[in-house]
């Protein structure tokens, strides 16, 4: 009885004080929300966030855009299903995800998400072996140390504000728009790890693209943004996985791995994460992708 009295979710309450990175996904429901449609949507891992400026696209397409790239660790799985709860008949989404997404990612950044967006329970899986360590240890400690922090008239530690990686970064569209320079070191460059396998992503884009046409949602896929220092020594397996791509992948694809490289001082701090002008650059390539293939009229 003592832990269901004490096992409170105390996180969806205290959501707005809650500044660490993740919690940007109450900003980027609440967003998605509040526009209307027909708007643009994109979805992926963290290069979305950090590679898209919504406000020029909103400029010269003149429609709403919501941006929910937020963590690849949060796995395709959790990014599909997050884009069919938000997804209405006549909005467009773009997905642009990370070579070899992971399908589950990490439970422990899907749960934070849960806890904080408690919708976003509804998209992945729980195993009864989750839910039972959930109930019985990782959230009792957690609520067991707010009550006593409470009851002995205690701040919980915040999380600072100020750095790149925090809720704060991000603006309304869901873009991480805080001004930063590339990272001093891109030892990054050197640690690129990207072996072939089978793919486990094409069977659920698929599969989006089947919902997506039942809903009446145009969908497209655009390679992830890559810094072309990392490029050349993993040329031959992206070669095969936009092969693969290309035949089996059922969404229209606009661009080429090669199309999506830019150079390495354009990154921050891995090989996917843009800084502002970088995140300029691979912006103007997408209207212009948008553009070529006739996604919607750009002014």
């Amino acid at each position: 009885m003592t832990a269901f009295a004490m096992n409170r979710n105390y996180f969806p309450g205290k959501a707005i004080g809650n500044d660490g990175y993740i919690g940007a996904i109450i900003d980027k429901h609440a967003w998605a929300d509040k526009t209307k449609s027909p708007r643009i949507i994109f979805t992926g891992g963290s290069s979305v966030c950090f590679g898209i400026d919504s406000k020029m696209v909103e400029q010269h397409t003149g429609m709403p855009v919501v941006n929910m790239g937020l963590n690849g660790s949060l796995g395709l799985e959790f990014i599909l299903n997050q884009a069919k709860y938000i997804a209405r008949p006549s909005d467009v989404v773009i997905l642009s995800v990370e070579y070899y997404l992971s399908k589950e990612g990490s439970y422990k950044f899907k749960k934070e998400a849960e806890r904080l967006y408690p919708p976003a329970g509804t998209f992945f899986e729980h195993s009864i072996k989750n839910r039972l360590n959930d109930f019985f240890i990782e959230d009792l400690q957690h609520n067991f140390h707010i009550t006593f922090m409470h009851l002995m008239g205690r701040k919980t530690r915040e999380f600072p504000k100020n750095v790149v990686y925090s809720r704060s970064s991000f603006n309304e569209n869901g873009d991480v728009v805080r001004n930063f320079d590339p990272h001093p070191s891109h030892e990054f460059v050197n640690k690129f790890v990207l072996d072939y396998q089978v793919n486990p992503d094409i069977p659920l884009l698929n599969d989006f693209k089947e919902f997506a046409d039942k809903k009446g949602i145009k969908v497209y896929f655009v390679y992830p943004p890559l810094d072309a220092a990392v490029y050349k020594p993993k040329e031959k397996v992206i070669s095969k996985i936009a092969q693969e791509y290309a035949e089996e992948m059922k969404i229209k694809t606009l661009n080429t791995p090669q199309d999506a490289l830019l150079p390495d001082s354009l990154f921050y701090d891995n090989e996917y994460h843009l800084i502002p002008a970088g995140r300029k650059a691979r912006t103007e390539h997408v209207l212009q992708l948008m553009k070529a293939h006739n996604i919607v009229p750009i002014k």
